[in-house]
């Protein structure tokens, strides 16, 4: 990280560092902060948890929510939300475009790299240039949408669900195809096939 910002709490594991990344980008995009939350789930009757979440409530310019698992109360990215939310809004901002600028430099830099790699290979590297976004020299362009537009589409696909996981309120939706499933099977359990509900969500969305 740069001498600026030598006092953030940065991630050591890269999984919990791209984590942050994420966090930090919907900072940008939503030009708020997140609040910490905690939440439990219920696997065969047994409560597990509790485990933590950033959320983002819809509000006047964003008509769905958005909600980032962390995961455990120990592991570093929860640590750094807890840091993230004490700081003023101004800082916060800050800090996510700074973040912003070294994505774009990242992306810029492995797009030389990833383009002729087979699929595999090419996605470890993708995670580990993600994952080390925040050491990385701040760019002003370009736009981090025209970078991955750039990438193969099998590489795309991969940074846009590594960055932003599932679409915002998709989550909801899924639970309400599982819902409505359990009621025609008269309380039989069918799980969906996710990624193609997935695709019939895009596509109904525009996205």
């Amino acid at each position: 990280m740069v001498e600026s910002h030598a006092h953030v709490p940065i991630p050591s594991d890269p999984v919990e560092r791209i984590r942050a990344l994420r966090v930090l980008r919907e900072v940008y995009s939503r030009g708020k902060r997140p609040s910490l939350e905690v939440t439990y789930r219920t696997v065969n009757g047994s409560t597990c948890g509790p485990y933590y979440v950033a959320r983002w409530r819809r509000d006047s310019r964003h008509k769905c929510g958005r909600t980032l698992y962390l995961g455990k109360p120990e592991n570093e990215s929860v640590r750094f939300v807890e840091w993230l939310v004490s700081l003023n809004r101004a800082e916060v901002l800050e800090l996510a475009r700074h973040l912003m600028r070294n994505l774009r430099s990242v992306l810029k830099t492995l797009l030389t790299e990833v383009s002729s790699l087979p699929y595999k290979q090419a996605r470890r590297v993708l995670a580990r240039g993600l994952a080390l976004t925040f050491n990385a020299r701040p760019s002003n362009s370009p736009q981090i949408r025209d970078l991955l537009e750039e990438l193969p589409d099998r590489l795309e696909s991969f940074a846009v669900r590594t960055l932003g996981g599932w679409p915002a309120h998709y989550s909801a939706h899924l639970n309400k195809i599982i819902r409505f499933r359990k009621r025609s099977l008269d309380g039989k359990h069918e799980v969906p096939d996710v990624m193609l509900e997935l695709e019939r969500w895009k596509l109904r969305h525009g996205t």
